[in-house]
């Protein structure tokens, strides 16, 4: 399989496959009519234990979850898009707010990216059904990128044409790139959408391209 190859099925991984660090936000959410998301964080795990995940926020109180219930949990890691059902073991309030879960035997994952992205600020368009739109550039790797944008642009599995203004060797150019949507989520906390997007059809040239701004410092 190429590296650069968009994988989509849905696989059961070991927890620890994921490569979870602390601090990474994720959603809960009890498994009970009517009970809504909590954006949550990780916090660490202790292997065939437990899982300790918290809201976000120092100030926070409490964890949204009720001892003895099942909660689903949620999240990206910036290549996994997974999920899990465990049941809340405890709540913490000392030294911090959290909630012990119940270690997962395994978890629903799906690629969503061959590598890591960069963080980057490129001015950036989208061209899709509805013409041009300026959006602001999240990250970007080689296989694809992920843009803020203040509608949704495209449906998932939609084709868009991507324009970037970047700086090669000081030499200002325009990167233009075809891609296809494979996520489309709207912001918990403002009026804007994250379109996650993988890069179809690119050229030798234009690989090279992306190495390189995913490699070298951008001003």
């Amino acid at each position: 399989m190429d590296q650069h190859t968009e994988v989509t099925e849905v696989n059961r991984l070991p927890l620890r496959a994921l490569g979870l660090r602390v601090g990474m936000a994720l959603q809960t959410r009890r498994l009970v009519e009517g009970a809504s998301k909590k954006e949550s964080q990780y916090f660490g795990a202790i292997e065939g234990k437990g899982v300790m995940v918290g809201p976000l926020g120092a100030d926070a109180e409490q964890t949204g979850l009720t001892e003895g219930e099942v909660c689903v949990v949620r999240g990206f890691t910036g290549q996994y898009e997974y999920s899990f059902l465990s049941k809340v073991l405890q709540n913490f309030e000392k030294p911090f707010v959290y909630a012990l879960l119940a270690y997962p035997a395994q978890v629903d994952a799906r690629l969503v990216r061959q590598s890591m992205r960069t963080k980057q600020s490129w001015p950036t368009k989208v061209c899709g059904t509805d013409g041009g739109t300026s959006v602001t550039l999240v990250d970007i790797s080689v296989a694809g990128a992920m843009v803020k944008a203040g509608t949704a642009l495209a449906a998932i599995g939609a084709s868009i044409a991507v324009s970037m203004d970047v700086s090669v060797d000081g030499v200002p150019m325009t990167l233009k790139l075809q891609a296809k949507v494979c996520h489309n989520n709207k912001a918990a906390d403002e009026a804007a959408y994250f379109i996650g997007m993988a890069f179809q059809n690119v050229s030798r040239e234009d690989k090279l391209v992306l190495h390189y701004l995913t490699q070298t410092p951008q001003a």
